[in-house]
């Protein structure tokens, strides 16, 4: 579904991302693993030409995509939530789930609004709420629905469990497993909390000073205690 690298990624004359590269199957959910300021939000955003200067080739679903626009890549079918939301403060719920409308692939149809409440049913009451009026994990539930409502076929999700009460964590983590079950999304999740990343992915890549140290399975990642004590602890 998608290939990608050997990747360099550049902030002006920082060189964050040094030679990542990662496939993912259609269907597939990754973890993107590490501490802070080791690269995973800038490989994201360099997936999804959010940022920084990326070289290096951009596979998706056996096409080139390295020189396309962000919203020609959200038009392919890539959802993005950013670790920042990005929430119109001053628009509703519902405004603010509509507006990825115009990101739906051609020749599809967004979700209707009542499908997304079922997938997010903390959103239902909260419908004609403005945005700066919700807490921060409301705000989070909103961004991942927002992304949802295009239909993507693949998700990126960039720290979606930084700052957010447990009780909320787990409940976006049901959320996602319930609608990779249900509709096969192909999920790519940048995060440092272990156990939400189990929960929702199979394989994991592990980043140390923007360049990959580890890529396998959660079984693989379990046989070598090491790499946790060594790239996660603090």
């Amino acid at each position: 579904m998608l290939e990608a690298g050997p990747l360099d990624m550049f902030y002006g004359d920082s060189h964050i991302i040094q030679g990542v590269s990662i496939a993912v199957r259609e269907g597939e959910g990754i973890a993107i693993l590490g501490r802070n300021g080791v690269g995973k939000s800038t490989l994201l955003k360099g997936l999804m030409a959010g940022g920084p200067l990326v070289r290096g080739p951009i596979r998706h679903e056996g096409a080139e995509i390295g020189r396309l626009s962000n919203f020609e890549r959200a038009r392919r079918g890539f959802g993005f939530v950013p670790e920042d939301r990005r929430i119109y403060p001053h628009l509703t719920v519902a405004e603010n789930i509509a507006m990825s409308g115009h990101a739906v692939r051609a020749g599809a149809a967004p979700h209707t609004l009542d499908e997304i409440y079922g997938f997010f049913p903390m959103l239902r009451g909260l419908s004609n709420r403005l945005g700066f009026e919700l807490s921060g994990g409301q705000q989070q539930v909103l961004a991942i629905a927002r992304a949802v409502y295009a239909r993507p076929g693949c998700l990126l999700l960039d720290e979606p469990t930084e700052g957010i009460a447990p009780v909320i964590v787990e409940e976006i983590a049901e959320r996602l497993i319930e609608m990779r079950r249900a509709s096969g999304l192909t999920l790519i999740l940048a995060e440092q909390n272990v156990w939400f990343a189990r929960a929702c992915t199979t394989r994991l890549y592990l980043l140390d000073s923007g360049r990959v140290v580890f890529a396998g399975s959660w079984p693989e990642f379990d046989a070598q205690p090491e790499l946790s004590a060594r790239y996660l602890a603090v």
